[in-house]
């Protein structure tokens, strides 16, 4: 199900790809292990038809996951070593966190578990790459309008993300752009010393750790472009539902995919009390962002004070941010430049084919 037909048109699609000068916003945020337990248990841990040779569960501890925006200027397919051909650009972001992927041995007990990291869901505003990524990788991407700026200072930063959906489910409603994310840095917000930041939480200085293990802003490459060992294994479901019953999947499968940094630079660190990140609450929404972040309060009115930008498509109506706002709170942010490069490795497992 992976192999692809090839022509002129679709090169750029094929994995694996590289993105030179990646422009990468990190913002760590503690979650609830109860919630990545029931999307693990809905997702990974489900037999459908059968039962996967693994089994996931949540690191223990307090738990952290990641909202990541990338800004791609210079990103092409490797395929065939057809290095920097047919370059597009896009701005991305994705919500990921690490889990333990168990091996299930003799007698249905479960062995020693590696780490991996799942992307419960994905937005981006090239449709070229969206395509590809779900139907090759099978990452959760959805359609999005991002704007991503940055000025001299920090509290410069804006983020601004609208989707094409509803503000409210009704007879008479019409798809329209709505907003779903915005997110800065506070006024007079400086960079700040890591070892500072991490004084006195052990919790989140496990999190670092897993990050730097994972070279998320301190990986390298080789003389030859090649990535140094490790990086981040990222596991997805890959699904196609059946046409004659969409509560069925015709093809499901297990993807493991490796996304790794190298020539980083201009790594920052920031506070999470200095940043404001916020969800609109829509009924297109409500049930991604109550499943990933749980029951929070809304407001009526952004805390930022920056006016929110017109994502809509010209000659239609202009965004409507007139949604309530769900503040999420940020233990930490990173910021840094580096090229990506992001491969397939394998299938771990298809459903449904089980010797």
């Amino acid at each position: 199900m992976t192999l692809f037909i090839e022509s002129f048109s679709t090169d750029q699609l094929l994995p694996p790809w590289q993105s030179l000068g990646m422009r990468m916003w990190n913002f760590v945020i503690p979650i609830e292990a109860a919630l990545i337990e029931a999307h693990l248990r809905l997702r990974f841990n489900a037999a459908a038809p059968d039962q996967a040779p693994y089994f996931y569960t949540p690191l223990p501890g307090k738990t952290y996951g990641m909202l990541c925006v990338a800004k791609h200027d210079n990103f092409s397919s490797t395929y065939e070593h057809k290095f920097g051909w047919d370059t597009t650009r896009h701005t991305e972001l994705c919500w990921t966190f690490p889990v333990l992927r168990h091996p299930i041995g003799p007698g249905n007990l479960l062995l020693e578990p590696e780490m991996v990291w799942i992307q419960p869901f994905a937005f981006i505003d090239n449709s070229y790459v969206m395509f590809s990524a779900r139907e090759i990788w099978g990452t959760e991407m959805d359609m999005a309008s991002l704007r991503m700026e940055e000025g001299v200072t920090p509290d410069e930063l804006m983020i601004d993300m609208a989707i094409e959906g509803m503000a409210r489910f009704d007879p008479k409603a019409r798809s329209q752009s709505i907003g779903c994310m915005r997110m800065g840095l506070k006024p007079t917000t400086a960079n700040a010393d890591l070892e500072i930041l991490l004084q006195g939480d052990p919790d989140l200085d496990a999190f670092v750790d897993i990050l730097i293990g994972a070279g998320i802003f301190t990986g390298s490459f080789d003389d030859s472009g090649t990535a140094a060992p490790g990086g981040m294994e990222v596991n997805t479901l890959r699904q196609f539902r059946d046409v004659f019953d969409m509560d069925r999947s015709a093809y499901r499968a297990i993807i493991s995919s490796r996304t790794q940094h190298g020539n980083i630079s201009n790594v920052e660190f920031f506070s999470g009390e200095d940043t404001v990140l916020e969800f609109l609450w829509s009924d297109s929404l409500k049930e991604t962002l109550q499943a990933m972040f749980g029951k929070r309060v809304r407001y009526p009115t952004s805390q930022l004070t920056t006016k929110a930008p017109n994502l809509g498509a010209p000659g239609t109506p202009p965004t409507n941010w007139d949604l309530d706002y769900m503040p999420v709170d940020v233990a930490l942010v990173i910021s840094y430049t580096a090229d990506a490069r992001y491969r397939i490795e394998k299938t771990l497992h298809t459903y449904g084919q089980t010797a």
